[in-house]
């Protein structure tokens, strides 16, 4: 899988630290990594005084988890969150960034999830990489076929599934957790036990993997290589 540019879709700001093992594998290789996220995260305030900075306190955190993973660019839709629709204004949006970046694989949620945000990523993004490639609303630039497509997380059909080693890089995870702080109270976390998980898998040796399944719409024209 020699990739130049890859997009990662995800509903809110820290869906994508579910593979920030494998962003940072990527982007350290100089593969050019785009994190599209959907909505301004605005009802993840985990105390009612926060209500009113959250999408600012958000938007830094995001900045600091580009940094800790090598993110080249990441592109906000800021739609409201908790209530993100599949509709004509988003899609095309979506169509757009596709063809702007013209990624060799796009990353996304999957369609079994209990947060209907990520269900409708899931719709939006799957529909959006197909009428990309299609010569339709040719105002948004030339049609392009992304060749490959997985889901990171909300699959609970057997799919084929890609394993990778991040073992490098998996420290990667706690950081950018670590980063994300205004969440650690809805994932029972300090940032300080964030960090000290982060340090032990420096140097514990421990190998860790992160699992990507195959969407449906992929297919491929040869056997893919050995590994990576």
């Amino acid at each position: 899988m020699d990739y130049e540019r890859v997009l990662v879709c995800g509903a809110h700001p820290d869906d994508e630290v579910a593979m920030a093992g494998t962003i940072a594998k990527l982007s350290g290789r100089g593969v050019q990594v785009f994190v599209l996220i959907f909505t301004d995260g605005c009802e993840g305030y985990p105390e009612p005084e926060l209500r009113e900075r959250i999408v600012e306190v958000r938007r830094r955190e995001q900045d600091a988890c580009d940094r800790i993973l090598g993110v080249h660019r990441r592109i906000c839709l800021d739609r409201p969150d908790m209530a993100l629709e599949n509709d004509k204004d988003t899609f095309l949006e979506c169509l757009r960034i596709i063809r702007e970046i013209r990624p060799d694989a796009i990353f996304t949620h999957g369609p079994y999830d209990r947060h209907r945000d990520h269900r409708a990523v899931n719709a939006i993004t799957v529909e959006a990489r197909w009428q990309a490639g299609e010569p339709v609303s040719a105002e948004l630039g030339p049609p392009w076929s992304t060749p490959h497509l997985y889901y990171y997380r909300g699959v609970l059909s057997p799919l084929p599934k890609v394993v990778v080693d991040v073992s490098e890089t998996a420290h990667k995870r706690w950081e950018a957790m670590a980063a994300y702080q205004s969440q650690h109270k809805l994932w029972g976390r300090t940032k300080e036990d964030l960090l000290r998980e982060a340090e032990r898998a420096k140097k514990s040796g421990e190998r860790y993997t992160e699992t990507f399944w195959i969407a449906e719409e992929t297919v491929f024209s040869d056997f893919p290589p050995r590994g990576l």
